[in-house]
């Protein structure tokens, strides 16, 4: 390792790193990082309503349809173009899935969408998280175009919900105006479960994991991270937070023993 330009060297950090993240669940493939096998261990509790607060072309929506047959999925999509797609997707249970072209923030009104033209799935109102997408793909050109935001409280509100089995944000680094727009639902205890990212680019919006924690901490939740297998340590993208009443859903989803000391 005396020498970081000898191709040797870097071939072995670069497996190093690679299988690191594999073993670490740093993927996004839902049929293979945990997300459709937590959706399967779901199944016994028989969930009927599920938000999925962006959605993008509807990979997680289509999941949660597959796994849990008695559900209804209310996808959130705040880019028109996007949103098409993922209508177009999902047409197949189109009776099941209630499409948004509309976002989820902690007010309700307008607010600055950030989007690549060259592809209407690279979208967010965090610029910093298209500036990501944006380099990774090579494209030269973002867009910024006002969309509509709304709570979720006042979408629960709206349409008579009343309990959330599970409430999934993928949002790009807006995620606690996601969580903020549920405060009553919370309060009142009716979520039960949240998937929600989290990754490099909350250096850049200063949501730090500890503030999660504490989050979650002080709405009586417990967190854990995604793996294949179940629900155990700290490592992104995707986390887990139950209501630490619900004993029964925490036991199904737990992660067996990973190593010595990790459960």
């Amino acid at each position: 390792m005396q020498d970081r330009f000898d191709p040797a060297t870097q071939a072995l950090a670069d497996f190093c790193i690679r299988a690191i993240h594999g073993w670490k669940n740093k993927q996004y493939e839902v049929t293979r990082n945990g997300e459709a096998a937590l959706l399967q261990r779901l199944r016994p509790y028989a969930p009927r309503v599920l938000i999925d607060v962006g959605a993008n072309v509807g990979d997680w929506t289509l999941a949660a349809c597959a796994s849990l047959p008695g559900a209804t999925v209310h996808a959130f999509e705040i880019a028109e173009g996007t949103a098409a797609i993922l209508r177009q997707n999902t047409a197949q249970v189109a009776d099941r899935i209630v499409v948004n072209t509309i976002g989820l923030g902690e007010t309700e009104g307008t607010i600055k969408l950030y989007q690549a033209p060259q592809d209407s799935t690279i979208a967010s109102t965090v610029r910093s998280a298209i500036g990501y997408s944006v380099a990774d793909e090579g494209l030269s050109h973002i867009d910024e175009i006002e969309a509509r935001i709304t709570t979720g409280d006042a979408y629960m509100d709206l349409h008579g919900i009343e309990h959330v089995d599970m409430l999934k944000i993928d949002v790009e680094g807006a995620e606690f105006s996601v969580l903020r727009g549920f405060d009553a639902a919370f309060a009142r205890g009716v979520i039960d479960l949240v998937q929600f990212e989290y990754g490099p680019l909350n250096l850049t919006t200063r949501d730090f994991l500890g503030d999660f924690h504490a989050f979650f901490d002080a709405r009586g939740y417990c967190l854990g991270k995604l793996y294949p297998e179940g629900v155990a340590d700290f490592v992104g993208p995707n986390y887990i937070a139950c209501r630490k009443e619900r004993a029964d859903l925490i036991a199904a989803l737990r992660c067996p023993v990973l190593r010595a000391g990790t459960a």
